[in-house]
């Protein structure tokens, strides 16, 4: 498992196939309450997890959200599961 700030990140690796990642996602109603800002920290999570999918082969992923982000701060998700999936290839 690893954390970030806003997110947390599960990692299992994926016996069955490892010639692709799979990507969960996790973003509570109870701690984002407008559909509008979950879809699009959603958005964000998928877009930063297609452009590492290659890196992080073979895992299965489950991106979970830890606290309610501010409007401003929605760019910082992108940057916090950038990181977090460029630490799991390091792990793998």
């Amino acid at each position: 498992m690893l954390e970030s700030l806003s997110l947390r990140l599960h990692i299992k690796i994926n016996t069955n196939s490892s010639d692709y990642a799979r990507i969960g996602m996790i973003v509570a109603k109870r701690i984002e309450r407008k559909a509008v800002r979950r879809n699009r920290i959603k958005r964000l999570i998928r877009e930063a997890f297609r452009k590492h999918r290659q890196v992080i082969k073979g895992m299965d992923c489950v991106m979970q959200l830890r606290h309610s982000v501010a409007s401003p701060d929605l760019a910082h998700i992108y940057q916090e599961a950038t990181m977090l999936l460029n630490k799991a290839a390091r792990l793998s």
